[in-house]
């Protein structure tokens, strides 16, 4: 699959992955990666306008649904680092991996932060637990994926897609998010926690030391760069797919914000 295939329909840069291991380098892994990262910031601004005037309980769904990639995440990125030789992107990704779990404190892992801002905008417990099918079974995929397949892919797929990808839609998500006429009117009473470390600072130091690593794991490891890509287009696909159903589900037409 192509990343032009992956990024449909907007217009993206066409460069493929189903190139042979002896063509890829390190320089045309990064022009392929910094591609695909334009190109989904791209397709997420497209999308993610559609939150300013969606109906404020499609819009409480919508968020709901989001915190089901942030829990498999966690999950996932266990198994990845399983995987890993020590280095500095095992020892990187563990302590992303600690903050995400909130270093020690239930109440500062992330989800139980996210959790803190769904119900800060009115979405009652009982519906925490009730995700898309349709993106239950893609999270599934991809978690049997990292099993099974080896650490070249799972950095792909979780280590880039996961930690440089998700702060990219976030960060769209959260632009267009809080333009909403019922986040604007009750910004004093919303818990924003989550969002100042997952679209501040932080996040972009983050997918900055991020790519840093997985930098070095190339340099080190040359022969990875086939599978890493593989993995890193499989996670834009699965990502665009996720958030294309959230939509699908929850702006299937405008109509007026309540």
């Amino acid at each position: 699959m192509s990343l032009e295939n992956s990024l449909s329909p907007l217009t993206t840069p066409a460069f493929p992955v189903a190139m042979r291991a002896s063509e890829w380098d390190r320089d045309g892994f990064w022009t392929f990666a910094d591609a695909a990262k334009e190109a989904t910031e791209a397709l997420a601004a497209q999308k993610m306008k559609a939150l300013e005037n969606m109906p404020v309980e499609a819009l409480r769904e919508f968020c709901t649904q989001y915190r089901f990639f942030t829990i498999e995440y966690i999950s996932d990125l266990a198994l990845l680092l399983a995987k890993l030789p020590f280095g500095g992107l095992r020892s990187l990704l563990s302590q992303i991996l600690s903050e995400e779990l909130g270093e020690g404190d239930a109440s500062r892992a992330h989800p139980a932060i996210y959790d803190r801002f769904l119900a800060s905008i009115g979405v009652p417990r009982e519906r925490l637990e009730v995700g898309l099918p349709e993106n239950r079974r893609i999270l599934g995929a991809l978690t049997k994926e990292l099993w099974e397949r080896d650490a070249a892919f799972g950095v792909g797929l979780r280590g880039m897609g996961g930690e440089c990808l998700c702060q990219t839609y976030l960060s769209v998500m959260f632009d267009h998010l809080r333009l909403h006429p019922y986040m604007v009117e009750n910004a004093d009473r919303i818990d924003w926690e989550f969002w100042t470390i997952h679209t501040g600072e932080e996040d972009i130091v983050h997918g900055e030391l991020t790519r840093a690593a997985i930098d070095r794991y190339i340099q080190n490891e040359p022969g990875a760069l086939p599978d890493l890509a593989q993995g890193y287009e499989r996670s834009i696909t699965a990502w665009n797919r996720f958030w294309q159903n959230i939509f699908d589900a929850c702006a299937p037409q405008r109509s007026v914000v309540s």
